[in-house]
């Protein structure tokens, strides 16, 4: 039974976040961004000397039924003369009956100073949002609602923008991932809802202290905001061990305190993990949060990876 009014309770919450306007954090949250900084800002395509492919896996409030589940994958790489860079990125989000699924191309052109390079990025990507409304059942005593009449599957068109700026041992962007303020169902279902993917933009930096030979500290920071929603802050430090295996914590405002870690499977793979404890009104019934990052250096023959602060 406790399952039962768990899952009706989700329900009724999902109908009131469809049948509002949508201001809250939309795209796919992640904790481990800074180990894959194209999720975030499309400069950073092309920022290595070699292609680089991530996949990312993270599974949010566990105890919630319905909770959100994002899958990414990215690759990039720079072009031959090293000052642009291209990138591919597939992701699919799923909360409840809701799922959105988007593939992006991103560009960068890269500009190179004596100690630092200034990147600017474009991308572009088409986005299906869709969401099982019929599937849906009601509380008893609501026998039809219009408003989950009809599923909802829409496509849509986006473009984002930004830039990076780093040296040896720093990082610092700014990002507006996508610029379009479009509906999320329908013209003809806009009547009922108007739901809208709105627009917002990433400010984040990081430096890299060398605390002795083989230990290297580095604090990240990134403030998101999106129309209508609180301004929000990650605050987090990770500590490398000899460049090869990595301890952090992270703090995001109002939301969660994290514990992430990272080792170098080989000389191509890097393995990630983290996990979030709520911090916010959903602590004690939300369960922790998970997530996995797995990536793979695409580095030539007798090449090696460099230490990069990003």
């Amino acid at each position: 039974m406790a399952l039962i009014n768990t899952i009706k309770k989700s329900t009724l919450a999902l109908g009131v976040f469809l049948a509002a306007n949508l201001y809250g954090q939309q795209d796919p949250l992640s904790t481990l961004y800074y180990y894959n900084t194209m999720l975030v800002n499309p400069a950073y395509t092309g920022s290595l000397d070699y292609m680089q492919a991530t996949a990312g896996f993270r599974s949010q409030w566990l105890s919630i039924p319905g909770s959100p589940k994002t899958a990414t994958v990215t690759m990039h790489g720079p072009l031959i003369n090293e000052e642009m860079g291209l990138g591919l990125t597939f992701s699919n989000d799923q909360l409840g009956v809701m799922q959105s699924n988007f593939i992006q191309a991103t560009y960068a052109y890269r500009l190179k100073f004596e100690k630092s390079t200034l990147a600017f990025g474009l991308q572009t990507g088409i986005r299906n949002f869709s969401a099982a409304l019929q599937d849906v059942t009601l509380n008893t005593g609501i026998p039809y609602d219009a408003a989950f009449s009809n599923n909802i599957s829409v496509w849509n068109l986006n473009f984002g923008t930004g830039a990076f700026w780093y040296g040896e041992k720093w990082f610092a962007g700014i990002s507006l991932p996508h610029l379009r303020n479009h509906l999320l169902v329908d013209k003809d279902f806009s009547e009922l809802v108007e739901s809208r993917y709105r627009t917002q933009w990433h400010l984040h930096g990081g430096y890299v202290f060398d605390v002795n030979e083989q230990i290297k500290l580095k604090p990240v920071a990134m403030v998101k905001s999106v129309s209508g929603a609180p301004l929000q802050l990650d605050l987090g430090a990770t500590a490398y061990w000899k460049e090869m295996l990595s301890f952090g914590m992270a703090y995001r405002t109002s939301d969660a305190l994290s514990f992430m870690a990272d080792f170098r499977l080989s000389k191509n793979f890097r393995f990630g993990y983290a996990y979030d404890q709520v911090l916010s009104a959903l602590r004690g019934n939300a369960g922790g949060s998970h997530e996995l990052m797995l990536r793979y250096d695409f580095t030539v023959k007798g090449g090696d990876i460099v230490f990069r602060p990003f």
